[in-house]
């Protein structure tokens, strides 16, 4: 637990490290009542948890949410430590009521702002970072997923290069993302660099660590650092952006719902749903239906008095 505590405050803002700490507490006294080990709750506990303590008075939808956000995270960096255990939590829905998962908090990248991300790639750490960039906006690739990634893991279906991914809350690499030819010529680039030995796909290459694995941490710095050189602002636009710019992209250019379904490796097809209901509200909201035939329905609003 306490590497547990050394990780939430490293990796988030005080109050929302408290935030996350309280609600792991919580679902570790409730696991302790039910004589589950940590180690081994299933969905059923998880369900069990979030069903209980939305039967508590004065406890939100919202702060349930929020509990159940924290165990979900919990497991999250236990899969990413190396234990061979799958996140209980990763299926489990939040309460009704709740309006933490309504809309995505992220926001997507625009197209220009993808490409000069991509040229802000220079230096030494071009190349790689160009590559990580590619595989998240052309395949929707999680942080811990590039960060799992290894040489071993690309492989060759139909013709096609994939690369088969160790996806969040899993055990090992179940799925798997097909390349499209501008991720294949930026990961081809980094592989004539990296070499052909085995090991990560994406390591280090500073002076003090070369050859590691790099983590999700220096992933997020990465992504600092070049964010800064493309010129893109704004606290909502994260590197994990990219994963969203890459399904937004593909249901704007006709994706099916189960192919996107596929390349986000959503485990929930309401979670891809979710994404079509978001855009078609201002991409073709239902409000450019309506006509009265009136005047200043050509396209301009005319307001009296103005």
């Amino acid at each position: 637990m306490a590497a547990w505590l050394a990780h939430l405050a490293s990796e988030y803002a005080a109050a929302t490290a408290s935030t996350y700490a309280a609600g792991l507490r919580r679902f570790r006294r409730y696991l302790d009542g039910a004589g589950v080990p940590l180690s081994q709750a299933a969905p059923a506990d998880v369900r069990a948890f979030r069903d209980a303590a939305r039967r508590e008075e004065g406890i939100s939808p919202r702060s349930v949410s929020t509990w159940l956000s924290a165990v979900r995270r919990f497991y999250a960096w236990l899969v990413e430590q190396g234990l061979p255990i799958a996140n209980p939590a990763s299926d489990v829905a939040g309460p009704r009521g709740a309006s933490a998962r309504r809309q995505h908090k992220r926001s997507e990248l625009t197209r220009a702002e993808v490409l000069r991300l991509f040229e802000a790639c220079q230096g030494d750490t071009g190349v790689r970072d160009r590559a990580v960039f590619a595989l998240m906006a052309y395949c929707a690739l999680r942080q811990i997923e590039i960060a799992r990634a290894d040489l071993e893991s690309l492989d060759v279906r139909d013709g096609r290069q994939i690369l088969w991914v160790h996806g969040k809350g899993r055990a090992d690499a179940g799925a798997f993302v097909v390349l499209p030819a501008p991720a294949e010529v930026h990961l081809g680039e980094w592989l004539k660099l990296r070499g052909d030995r085995a090991g990560p796909l994406f390591t280090s290459q500073s002076r003090r660590n070369p050859g590691e694995r790099l983590g999700t941490r220096s992933l997020r710095r990465m992504w600092l650092v070049r964010k800064r050189g493309a010129g893109i602002s704004g606290s909502a636009k994260t590197l994990h952006s990219l994963r969203h710019s890459a399904i937004t992209q593909a249901i704007r250019a006709g994706g099916e719902p189960m192919a996107v379904q596929a390349m986000a490796r959503h485990q929930s097809f309401d979670t891809t749903l979710g994404y079509y209901h978001e855009l078609a509200r201002t991409d073709h909201p239902a409000e450019d239906l309506i006509r009265y035939g009136g005047a200043g329905e050509a396209g301009q609003v005319v307001l009296p008095g103005f």
